[in-house]
């Protein structure tokens, strides 16, 4: 099975504050969440994080190396889109070189690292990318980066853990709401979408 999420932030206190994540602190969160992870995904299952697994405010926060200690503790195989953070990482931390960082996190546990991806099931074929302006209007594409504001806008589905209550979307998740979406909401003209 393949899983999908974005934006988790593992270990950056700040994110807590401006997505108003309902936890105590930073700790309570992350292992929340890597147990979240762990209770849906199992150690064949694959899991694609579209960007911002890390997080990295400037030079002198190295969240990034708390965070790179959770991929071991994650069951499933995870693969890793660059995002805007990831990116900070790369700038920061390894010489703004794309190859050694990717050397990093598979040293990590991570299967593959790169900058977007695409991915077929059910049928549809979609294109995993961080930051919806990235994306491609010849697919459905899957995004995070936008933490407020809903799931769903014309170009793709968010897959964040904001929007989706700290869960990872399956498969099964992202066909049923496609699904919904074309069956009702493309039709109700009471419903205005992004």
């Amino acid at each position: 099975m393949q899983y999908f999420t974005a934006d988790i932030h593992f270990s950056d206190p700040d994110t807590l504050l401006y997505t108003m994540r309902p936890f105590k602190n930073i700790k309570q969160y992350d292992r929340y969440m890597i147990k979240q992870i762990n209770k849906t995904a199992k150690k064949d299952d694959l899991i694609y994080v579209c960007g911002d697994f890390f997080d990295c405010d400037g030079p002198e926060l190295k969240s990034y190396l708390q965070a790179s200690q959770y991929v071991k503790k994650i069951k499933a195989k995870m693969f890793l889109i660059i995002g805007n953070n990831e990116e900070r990482i790369i700038k920061y931390f390894f010489d703004n070189d794309y190859e050694k960082f990717r050397e990093y996190c598979l040293d990590l546990g991570f299967v593959d690292v790169q900058k977007s991806a695409h991915v077929n099931f059910g049928g549809r074929e979609f294109y995993l990318i961080h930051e919806p302006i990235q994306n491609d209007p010849n697919y459905v594409n899957l995004f995070g980066h936008i933490h407020t504001g809903g799931i769903y806008r014309s170009y793709g589905i968010n897959v964040g853990v904001d929007p989706n209550h700290y869960r990872l979307w399956s498969e099964s998740n992202i066909l049923d709401y496609l699904d919904w979406k074309e069956k009702y909401m493309n039709y109700d003209v009471n419903i205005n979408l992004m």
